[in-house]
Order: structure tokens, then C-alpha cells, then sequence
């Protein structure tokens, strides 16, 4: 099973620079120069047994921690997606699993094995490269073979195993064609024609997609999932692009400055950050965190309806606002409170913000769940509106001049810039504390 630990560090500039290459530089450290058996069953028959784990690594270039206290296991056969921004280690990581970087500090082991002390070559992992790391000067064919030249694999062994291969890829037609002869798409095959054709026991994927244009990366976050499926072997995917990483991972890993800060399934981890910065680096658009004190909601005293209570109501204008809101009037025990508006809590989720002491919070609200009501709480004034299949995407500007995400469902009104509306919010909030980020409820 998984370990995580979650805290703050700083970060350097990230490591795997060296990596991105156009040409690379082969030795006997290659991650791809790996032990070859010349009577290899077919993909995925060994390495479902594979897994990788990295316990209480660290890695620091001199006084600056790039990865700081990092515990993370990869369950065998997984998928896995390191996620996080430009600089938080997650390429540095990808490194120290391949070997192209020793750890300051902790475990790395594949297979069970630990190979804090074995070379690259000898660690029987494959690693694919945001830049291709293609060989100009010879072909396809060879590149794709050149893992099994560089172990003596016999001629007919490399003849069967590259043609394989590029059958599964589509590159049948391109093998004798040169680098520059192909498409950004056709030469990201070939870099992963080169890391399956070892049949490792796990695939390092560092940024493969980054370099192509936004249709060919829809295409080929497709065609990685079906060849994952085919393969069965552990991969480590690293990206900074959280829908890359939702829609792709079984898992995700969302690190943030050398720090693990949550793993879990996609959609656990978008419905239950762990803290402030996952829940606002995991959705697209992102939550918004707006800042608040813990008071008693103004709607309750009054006795109009509380932000997010059902029916329609008095005042409710159902043909202008079709969508209503979900939560039940009367049951709100506080309400989180800022300038020119306020959330309200129900008594469960304030008696937790008590339990901490605590008298201000952040309050997490996705865009999906912040809507235009009549009787809403939250003031604020539209400032960009986007057309998108089936709604509205609202940019609102609060009292307090933050930029806010919210929705208009089709078929309601048109919100044009400048307009003051208020807001209603569905559902009960994330709160997170203010003085660490964590989440009020976990």
C-alpha cells in the first residue's frame, strides 16, 4: 500500500534538465542499456510483479532540497502520474528512480529490490524524454534497436522484436525514414518504440507530450492509456498538466515544492483535497480559495433562504434562474465570511472549524458550484464571460477585488461584463486552515 508525508520545503531548479536532450549521450550508466533476456516472454508475463518505492527519499544540490522526505509506492502494473508545477522535483524523482541522479537521503527500490548503490543499466527500467532523445543520424530502425545493439542482442532477435513493436505503433511504414523526416507525433512513437522494446520492468515517462500541439496530445494520452493497458507494466508518467494527469493516472501523485502532498484516484483526490494547494492546482477551472472569518450567516438570523437551500422560494425566479440549489434552508449553525458576502456552514462542518479553534479559514468553492441567484449571499460583479458547451463560465470579481470562477447553466439569462449579480453556492465548501493549508475535515 501507499505512504505519503505532506509538508512545505523549497525547491531548485529542477534536475531533469540534463535529460532533455536532442541527441543522447550513451555510457554504461544508460537507463536503457539494461540486462536483455534473449528468451524474453512476451510483454507484461514477468512484470506484473514490478513495482517501484522510494521511502523517506531526499535530495538536495547543496543548500537547496529539490525532493525533501519523499515516500511513495507504485503498486505493480500501475499507471501512476507525478503532478505538480514547473520546479516542484517530480522530474528529479522520475531521475532517481532510473538512476541518473543518487538520492542525499532514503530508499529507492524496484522490485523490492533497493538499487539506492545500481547503475542505471542495470536497474531494468526504460525512460522516455519530453525531447524525443532521438538519434539524428540513423533511422527509425535503428533507433528503436539500439537498447538491444547496446546488450548484443542477436540480429534476428533485434529484427523481430523492433518490427514488433512498430507494429504495435504504427511505424511499419517510417522504419527507415531519419528523425528529421518525421512529425512530432511520429517521433514521440519512436522514443516509446525504443523504451518497449526492452520490455522493462517499469516505463519512466518524463513529459513525453509537452512538445506537441494540443490535438496530437489528445491523441496520444489515448493511444499511452491503450498501450498501458496492453503492456501491463508499472509506469511513472511525470506532467505539470492536471487534465493530462486526471484523465490518464489510476493514480496521481500531486507534489508541490519537493513535497508529496496527496495520492489517490483522480476523481478522490478532486472531490477531497488534502490541502489548499491541491485544491487549487487539481481542476480546471481551478477552486476558488477565498479567505474568511467564521461568523453567524446572516441569512439564518434574518430567516431568508441560506446560500445553496432547496425549492425555489419566495422571490425565486425559476424561468431566469432555472437551476436551484441543493442544501436545505434553516440548517445552517455559521457562515464563513468575507467582504461582500458569505457562505453558509451547517452545524457539522462549523462544530469541526471549532474543534480546531480556529476563527478564520479558506474557504474552497469549485466554479461548478458557485451560481448566479437572485437570493444569493455572494456580491460581485462579472468580469469576463465564456461561452462554453452548455453553460456559462462566469469570471466574477468580488468586494475584496479577487478574481472568482462561477456557472450559469444554458438556457438562463446572458451575463454581460459589468453586470452585478449575485451568487449562491451548491453544496457544502472545502474549508482548509489558513496557517498550514490542511484540510478543516480530514
Amino acid at each position: 500500500m501507499l505512504a505519503s508525508r505532506a509538508t512545505t520545503s523549497g525547491d531548485a531548479a529542477n534536475g531533469a534538465d540534463g535529460a532533455s536532450r536532442d541527441a543522447p549521450v550513451r555510457d554504461r550508466g544508460d537507463p536503457d542499456a539494461g540486462p536483455l533476456d534473449h528468451d524474453h516472454e512476451p510483454a507484461g508475463a514477468k512484470h506484473l510483479t514490478a513495482a517501484v518505492a522510494l521511502v523517506g527519499v531526499s535530495k538536495r544540490y547543496g543548500d537547496v532540497e529539490a525532493v525533501r522526505d519523499f515516500t511513495l509506492e507504485v503498486e505493480p502494473g500501475e499507471l501512476l502520474v507525478l503532478l505538480g508545477p514547473s520546479g516542484c522535483g517530480k522530474s528529479t524523482v522520475l531521475r532517481l528512480v532510473a538512476g541518473l541522479e543518487h538520492p542525499s537521503e532514503g530508499t529507492v527500490l524496484i522490485g523490492g529490490t533497493v538499487v539506492n548503490d545500481v547503475d542505471p543499466k542495470d536497474r531494468d527500467v526504460a525512460m522516455v524524454f519530453q525531447s524525443y532523445a532521438l538519434y539524428p543520424h540513423l533511422s527509425v530502425r535503428q533507433n528503436i534497436e539500439f537498447p538491444l545493439r547496446s546488450r548484443r542482442a542477436p540480429a534476428r532477435r533485434r529484427r523481430e522484436l523492433v518490427d514488433e513493436v512498430a507494429r504495435g505503433l504504427q511505424l511499419e511504414r517510417l522504419l527507415d525514414r531519419k528523425p528529421a523526416q518525421l512529425s512530432g507525433g511520429q517521433r514521440q512513437r519512436v522514443a516509446l518504440a525504443r523504451a518497449i522494446v526492452r520490455r522493462p520492468a517499469a516505463f519512466l515517462l518524463d513529459e513525453p507530450l509537452s512538445n506537441l500541439d494540443a490535438q496530437l496530445r489528445l491523441e496520444m494520452r489515448a493511444e499511452l492509456v491503450e498501450l498501458h493497458a496492453r503492456l501491463g507494466t508499472t509506469s511513472i508518467y511525470v506532467t505539470h498538466d492536471q487534465v493530462e494527469a486526471t484523465t490518464m493516472g489510476q493514480r496521481i501523485a500531486v507534489m508541490h515544492e519537493g513535497r508529496l502532498q496527496q495520492v489517490g484516484a483522480p476523481r478522490a483526490v478532486y472531490e477531497r483535497p488534502a490541502n489548499a494547494f491541491v485544491a487549487g492546482f487539481v481542476g480546471h477551472p481551478p477552486m476558488n480559495i477565498v479567505p474568511a472569518r467564521i461568523g453567524t450567516a446572516e441569512l439564518a438570523r434574518t430567516g431568508a433562504r441560506a446560500p445553496g437551500s432547496a425549492g425555489a422560494g419566495a422571490g425565486w425566479d425559476a424561468e431566469r434562474y432555472p437551476s436551484g440549489p441543493s442544501a436545505r434552508a434553516g440548517e445552517s449553525a455559521g457562515a464563513a465570511i468575507f467582504a461582500g458576502g458569505e457562505i453558509a456552514l451547517s452545524p457539522e462542518l462549523v462544530a469541526r472549524v471549532r474543534r480546531r479553534n480556529l476563527d478564520h479559514v479558506l474557504v474552497g468553492i469549485r466554479p461548478e458550484d458557485l451560481h448566479p441567484d437572485p437570493k444569493g449571499a455572494v456580491s460581485a460583479t462579472v468580469s469576463l464571460v465564456e461561452d462554453v458547451a452548455g453553460y456559462q463560465q462566469l469570471s466574477c470579481r468580488l468586494g475584496t477585488g479577487q478574481l472568482v470562477g462561477a456557472s450559469a447553466i444554458a438556457g438562463g439569462p446572458v451575463f454581460r461584463t459589468g453586470e452585478a449579480i449575485t451568487l449562491s453556492a451548491l453544496g457544502e465548501p472545502h474549508l482548509f486552515d489558513p496557517s498550514n493549508g490542511e484540510r478543516v475535515d480530514s
